[in-house]
């Protein structure tokens, strides 16, 4: 990747001299699964890919701004899950392990689908 591959050096119409007319038309060009149309779409992802991701680096997986889950907690700090439950302090078992929830994907483990889905039961992004 270079900047030339997503930036006009020698000017564009959009603000930040993308080739393309905003910053998702432009992820687009490459990431077209991430496109839809979708039954049940993810609303900050239809906004802006730049909601979630930092396109110029990152120190967390697939270029997220902050780690998974505290990234989805930033939106999601009231849901039907336990807030506290996902906190790195957390122990389960009296001791024994840390929260699966802290693991890997963390939120993702379930709700795989975060861009959008087409399954009539994905309204939670779960498939």
């Amino acid at each position: 990747m270079s900047c030339a591959d997503c930036h006009n050096p020698h000017g564009s119409t959009s603000k930040a001299m993308l080739k393309a007319d905003s910053v998702n038309e432009l992820c687009y060009t490459c990431h077209t699964e991430k496109r839809g149309p979708f039954l049940w779409e993810h609303i900050p992802v239809r906004e802006s890919c730049l909601n979630c991701h930092s396109p110029h680096g990152a120190n967390q997986d697939k270029l997220l701004q902050v780690a998974r889950p505290f990234l989805c907690q930033q939106c999601h700090g009231n849901t039907n899950h336990q807030s506290s439950f996902y906190n790195a302090g957390q122990i389960v078992g009296g001791g024994a392990a840390v929260s699966s929830r802290m693991l890997g994907r963390s939120c993702q483990n379930c709700h795989s689908q975060i861009h959008g889905s087409n399954d009539p039961a994905g309204a939670r992004f779960q498939r």
